[in-house]
């Protein structure tokens, strides 16, 4: 019989909570200034379509509007996912974050569609002209900077945090800035040779840019709903911390791992020679633990220790 070893961070104050507090806080901040970003630009280009005239600078509103459809989601999602576990969720609130990338990716393939259905007919008809435009230039020129800024931040923190909703909420910011960089190049153009199809082209070019972004969201966040094991570099990184923290360590095998939000759930079968003594199975097995969770930040291990050599008897 094995030796099963299960340490949750609620047990243990003196180990590092699954999910840091200060993780969470950092996620929450930044989701949070996602959103007021997305609601500040969506007013600065309402106001310059009322002001221009520019169906470029109303589609560029659209996609403002449903930035703050998707923060929202997003930042309630980050504020769910960094809920402790309860009776009802043993394993935290982490997949809420999967759900959020997954939806945020319905929508950034919406808007491209979207922009590609503008672009075409734009291309096809002509518009009356624009009043104002260097009004539009200078908004989109805002928009520009703000989506670049905000992407940035939400991605660093995101990448630093494992957080997958910060990421996928970066990956549509970036689609922003080619989409504010595209709306901007055609109201200069629109501006200085008059030629209303340069819009509908470059907004065609937009649109296939949004949706192979929405297709990279979609991978992303179903990888994570489908409970999908950590990278192979990640697996290694572990048997090589076992190997060289706990040299007593026969074998390592059963192990298996998945994401679910900012926590890593890792579990695994450790063999240790089977003459040792329960206390010290016991102890290697915590060795074990804290050799993992210091080359795989927010960690939940469970080991089983196994006798080595196993025995036909071992088996129940």
């Amino acid at each position: 019989m094995g030796l099963h070893h299960h340490h949750t961070h609620d047990q243990d104050h003196d180990h590092a909570e699954a999910t840091s507090p200060a993780l969470v806080r950092a996620n929450l901040r930044v989701a949070r200034l996602s959103v007021v970003t997305a609601l500040s630009l969506a007013i600065l280009k309402l106001a310059a379509v009322v002001i221009t005239g520019s169906l470029s600078i109303a589609a560029a509103l659209a996609d403002s509007v449903m930035d703050v459809i998707a923060s929202s989601v997003n930042y309630f999602a980050v504020r769910l996912a960094g809920q402790p576990a309860d009776k009802e969720h043993r394993y935290g609130h982490g997949k809420a974050e999967g759900i959020a990338g997954l939806a945020q990716g319905l929508i950034i393939a919406f808007l491209g569609l979207y922009l590609l259905v503008e672009g075409i007919h734009r291309v096809s008809s002509s518009h009356g002209e624009l009043e104002h435009t260097e009004v539009g230039i200078a908004v989109m020129a805002i928009s520009l900077v703000a989506s670049a800024w905000i992407g940035w931040l939400l991605l660093r923190t995101g990448r630093r945090t494992g957080s997958v909703a910060l990421q996928a909420d970066a990956a549509h910011y970036t689609s922003d800035i080619w989409m504010n960089l595209g709306v901007l190049a055609s109201l200069l153009a629109v501006r200085f040779t008059g030629l209303d199809w340069i819009d509908g082209a470059v907004s065609c070019v937009v649109a296939v840019i949004v949706l192979r972004t929405a297709l990279l969201v979609l991978r992303r966040s179903a990888r994570e709903l489908m409970d999908t094991s950590l990278s192979e570099a990640q697996i290694q990184a572990i048997r090589a911390a076992i190997a060289r923290d706990v040299p007593e360590t026969r074998d390592v095998h059963a192990l298996r791992t998945r994401k679910s939000g900012p926590d890593v759930f890792v579990d695994m079968h450790v063999s240790f020679d089977r003459s040792l003594d329960f206390p010290e199975a016991h102890r290697l097995s915590e060795k074990v633990r804290v050799a993992v969770e210091t080359v795989i930040a927010c960690s939940q291990v469970h080991v089983h220790a196994d006798p080595y050599p196993f025995l036909p008897e071992d088996n129940p």
